[in-house]
């Protein structure tokens, strides 16, 4: 019984680290202060863009898609395939 207080002293960390949350930008000034004059040029782009970006991620994410369910079936049914042969191996 002599680790009994251990769980008290990671719950205290614990709640030491939840006192000490901060926001994204509260540490992104943070790090720009520390780094010195860093700015990070973000483009500006059209809706039309923009809409072309998102139809190529989508088409892509479809893809992606097919192709995993397409190998989940594959190894479905070489797995049906395999069982059923040792099956039939045992009986005859």
């Amino acid at each position: 019984m002599g680790y009994s207080g251990q769980p008290m002293k990671v719950i205290k960390a614990n709640r030491a680290l939840l006192k000490k949350s901060r926001s994204f930008t509260e540490l992104r000034k943070k790090y720009v202060k520390f780094s010195g004059d860093t700015f990070v040029a973000t483009k500006n782009i059209s809706e039309f863009e923009r809409k072309k970006i998102r139809d190529k991620i989508i088409a892509q994410a479809k893809k992606d898609r097919l192709q995993k369910i397409s190998l989940y079936l594959l190894s479905f049914i070489v797995s049906i395939a395999l069982i059923t042969l040792l099956i039939w191996a045992i009986v005859v």
